[in-house]
């Protein structure tokens, strides 16, 4: 099989991955409308558990998985966010806690990842974000300080928004 072929076959395996992240990322924001209904919370850690050991004996996969399942959620916390009906979180949110373009964060991570994201995790949200860390310090208590550069623009502002609402509501 030359290179130009195995190409052709990666691109074809894309497709029907793409197909296929779309339909998971519906049934997300399914989730996410029962959960709205229901008031259920979004980071459920034991259910996240339970998906990952079916597939312990592939690793690789559990990565894939694992930013495959941190994307769901973020697609819910969206939901949950754009559910807000007058705004008023996003206002208090500028004002409140967007400081001259910069969002401290104050986390308590959970090496365990029973009750909440380890720092790993964390890094992880932040790094598929087009905001910038300023400031990192973690320390030996599990406690990680966050300092995000947040553009003035309306796009990053909310992104940041959804950042502090996703991490403060998945570390404990």
């Amino acid at each position: 099989m030359s290179l130009e072929d195995i190409r052709k076959e990666i691109n074809e395996i894309d497709d029907k991955m793409r197909t296929l992240f779309d339909a998971r990322m519906e049934c997300a924001t399914e989730v996410a409308k029962v959960k709205l209904e229901t008031g259920d919370s979004i980071y459920k850690p034991e259910r996240e558990k339970e998906m990952y050991e079916r597939f312990i004996d592939n690793p690789d996969y559990i990565s894939f998985l694992k930013k495959v399942v941190q994307l769901s959620r973020r697609r819910q916390y969206e939901l949950f966010l754009d559910n807000e009906e007058d705004g008023e979180l996003l206002d208090k949110f500028l004002s409140k806690d967007l400081k001259d373009g910069k969002l401290s964060l104050k986390l308590k991570t959970d090496k365990s990842c029973e009750e909440g994201l380890n720092v790993k995790a964390v890094l992880s949200i932040i790094a598929d974000s087009t905001l910038e860390i300023g400031k990192l310090e973690a320390d030996n208590t599990n406690m990680v300080f966050i300092v995000l550069n947040v553009p003035e623009n309306e796009i990053s502002q909310k992104e940041a928004y959804l950042i502090k609402f996703m991490l403060e509501s998945e570390t404990v």
